[in-house]
C-alpha cells in the first residue's frame, strides 16, 4: 500500500461523505457549502503534495514529512471532525420539529429509514418468522433469552431489523442453550448446530430450520452466572480463556483443525477441542468467576464465545438483564433486557449517532443469491406464496 493511500485511509473518500446529511434531510445554508469547498480545496492540495513526495520526485520526504506534512494532516483531521460535527449539528436542528426534543427527532429519523428491500428483506422477514418460532419454545419451556447487540439496536431503534443487517443475535445462559439443544434433538422442523470456529476461536452456536435451503439463523451467544458484578475478575474471566486459546494453538494433535477452521462438533476429533473448552470451564468455576443460578448477582460472557475486543462490558448484574422485558420487533414481541438502554450503551456508545456501517456491514450471507435461486424459492415457500407470513 503506497504511502498517499495510507493518508486518505484517514480521510473521508470523497466530498459526497460531507453531505450525506444533506442528502437525507435539508440542504445547508452558504456558509456551510463555502467551508466544505475550503476543506476539500485544502485536502486535495496536501493529497498533490503527498503524491509527488511519494513517487519519489522530491527526494526529500523525510526529512519534511514529521516537520510540514504530518501537522497540517493532524489538522486537516480535526477541522473535519469539527466540521462534521457542525454539519450535524445543523441537519438535525433543521430536522427537529417545534416543540420535540433532539432525541425524539432523531428516533423519529431512524424510524423513517426505508426497510430493506428484495431479497435482503425476504432474509430478514424469514428470520422474524424464525424468531416467532424461537419464542414459542422458549416460552413454552420456560427458556430465557434476549435480544443482543445488533438485533437489539434494530428493536429499540428502528422497531425491528436495521436496514442493512442480516444476522440476528440473542442471548442465553448456559443452562437454558443446553435445555434447548436437547429439546430440537429429535424436533423435526428446527436443530441448533455448535461449530468450533479456529479463526475466531469460540464455539458458534445457531438455532436454525432443519431445511438447509432456508438460510435463516438465530446466532446464540452463552453467558454464565457470576457470584458478583466485579470488572477485576472479568479479566481474570478473559486471561482464562486466552491461556485456553494458548493451548489449543500449540496442541498438535489438533493439526486436523487448520486444515478446515469451520469444524461441526458432532464430527470425529471434535471431541478433543471441546475437552479445552470444558477444563477451561472447570478453572473458572474453581477460581470462584462463574457460580450456579443460586449464588448469582451477575451475568458474565462466556468464554465459548469470541472475544474481539468490542465488549466494553463482559459482565451485567443480575437485575440488570432480569426480569426480562417484552418488546416489538417486526410485529412480533420479544424479550429484551430489562435495562436495555444500558446494554445498547455498553456496546455502541451514543446509539443515535448517524452509523458508519450503512455500506460496510458485515454481511453474514451471500446477498447476490438471495435474489433468485434456491435461497429465495425456500424462503418464499416458508413464508407463504401469497406474501411474507409476517410483515414489517
Amino acid at each position: 500500500m503506497s504511502f498517499i493511500q495510507r493518508i486518505k485511509q484517514l480521510l473521508p473518500g470523497s466530498s459526497r461523505s460531507l453531505h450525506t446529511m444533506h442528502d437525507e434531510l435539508h440542504a445547508f445554508n452558504e456558509e456551510t457549502q463555502f467551508q466544505t469547498k475550503v476543506l476539500n480545496d485544502k485536502l486535495d492540495r496536501l493529497f498533490e503534495r503527498v503524491e509527488l513526495a511519494d513517487r519519489g520526485i522530491n527526494f526529500n520526504i523525510d526529512y519534511k514529512f514529521e516537520e510540514r506534512t504530518l501537522p497540517v494532516i493532524h489538522q486537516l483531521v480535526e477541522d473535519l471532525d469539527a466540521h462534521d460535527a457542525h454539519m450535524k449539528m445543523f441537519a438535525w436542528e433543521q430536522y427537529r420539529r417545534d416543540g420535540e426534543s433532539l432525541d425524539d427527532a432523531k428516533k423519529r429519523f431512524f424510524r423513517s429509514l426505508p426497510k430493506a428491500s428484495g431479497g435482503m428483506r425476504l432474509l430478514q422477514l424469514g428470520c422474524v418468522q424464525l424468531l416467532h418460532e424461537f419464542d414459542q419454545i422458549c416460552v413454552q419451556n420456560g427458556l430465557r433469552y434476549w435480544l443482543a447487540f445488533g438485533t437489539l439496536l434494530g428493536a429499540v431503534r428502528h422497531g425491528g431489523f436495521i436496514p442493512w443487517d442480516d444476522d440476528v443475535d440473542l442471548g442465553m445462559v448456559r443452562e437454558d442453550i443446553d435445555t434447548l439443544i436437547a429439546l430440537t434433538e429429535h424436533d423435526d422442523r428446527h436443530r441448533v448446530t455448535v461449530v468450533h470456529d479456529k479463526y475466531w476461536p469460540c464455539r458458534q452456536i445457531r438455532f436454525s430450520y432443519r431445511d438447509e435451503s432456508i438460510p435463516c439463523f438465530l446466532d446464540l451467544f452463552v453467558y454464565d452466572w457470576a457470584p458478583k458484578l466485579d470488572f477485576n475478575n472479568c479479566e481474570r474471566h478473559r486471561a482464562a480463556r486466552r491461556k485456553m486459546i494458548e493451548q489449543i494453538n500449540s496442541d498438535e494433535s489438533l493439526d486436523f483443525w487448520n486444515q478446515r477452521t469451520w469444524y461441526p462438533s458432532n464430527e470425529q476429533g471434535a471431541e478433543l477441542i471441546q475437552a479445552y473448552y470444558d477444563e477451561c470451564l472447570d478453572d473458572v468455576r474453581a477460581q470462584g468467576l462463574i457460580c450456579d443460578e443460586e449464588a448469582a448477582q451477575a451475568i458474565i460472557w462466556s468464554i465459548d464465545n469470541l472475544d474481539d475486543g468490542k465488549q466494553r462490558r463482559m459482565m451485567f448484574g443480575a437485575s440488570e438483564i432480569f426480569p426480562l422485558r417484552r418488546m416489538d420487533f417486526e410485529g412480533v414481541e420479544l424479550y429484551v433486557p430489562n435495562d436495555y438502554e444500558l446494554v445498547i450503551r455498553s456496546r455502541y456508545g451514543d446509539y443515535l449517532t448517524l452509523p458508519k456501517d450503512i455500506n460496510s456491514h458485515y454481511q453474514h450471507i451471500d446477498h447476490d443469491a438471495l435474489d433468485g435461486g434456491e435461497a429465495e424459492t425456500a424462503l418464499r415457500k416458508m413464508l407463504g406464496t401469497d406474501g411474507p407470513a409476517i410483515t414489517g
